[in-house]
């Protein structure tokens, strides 16, 4: 029983923090590309200014996360079954995810003082994919390919200790 319930532990978790990876990388995305910014916190309604956090967080982490879907869940299953479990790893592949997406365009994200400079929108992505990546590693990238098998256990199992 415990070796059907540890790889569907393994999937809930590995969806939870893909869902969570692109929560922070919304929310990252939402002030780094100032869509709030700090002045309007004092500025605006307390209840307008929750609507507007909400709302900017969760749509554009649902933009993040449906056009990277599938790439990202390739890249985890790669991490998975090679069993890299470094941070390192895990953050540059979360950017160069981020720039693999940098070709979207998102309306509003660049401000009037960033208007003509794509290099700066690239780099807010690229920060925004390592952040979410970063927070993905902390709750399912440390156990990476865990659940699998090791080399160890199936020379145990065929009786071919060798060591």
């Amino acid at each position: 029983m415990a070796d059907i319930l540890r790889p569907i532990i393994r999937m809930f978790v590995i969806t939870l923090g893909f869902f969570a990876a692109f929560l922070a990388a919304g929310t990252a995305f939402v002030f780094l590309a100032r869509l709030v910014v700090p002045e309007d916190f004092g500025r605006i309604d307390e209840l307008e200014l929750t609507v507007t956090l909400a709302v900017g967080i969760l749509g554009v982490s649902s933009l993040f996360a449906r056009a990277l879907l599938l790439p990202a869940f390739a890249v985890i299953a790669g991490f998975e079954f090679f069993k890299l479990r470094d941070w390192l790893s895990h953050a540059l592949a979360g950017g160069l995810l981020a720039l693999a997406a940098a070709s979207l365009p998102l309306a509003g994200t660049a401000d009037a003082a960033n208007a003509g400079n794509p290099a700066w929108d690239i780099a807010i992505r690229i920060a925004c994919g390592i952040i979410g990546a970063t927070l993905y590693w902390l709750i399912a990238g440390r156990n990476a390919g865990r659940w699998l098998p090791s080399e160890r256990a199936k020379a145990n199992e065929t009786g071919d200790i060798e060591a």
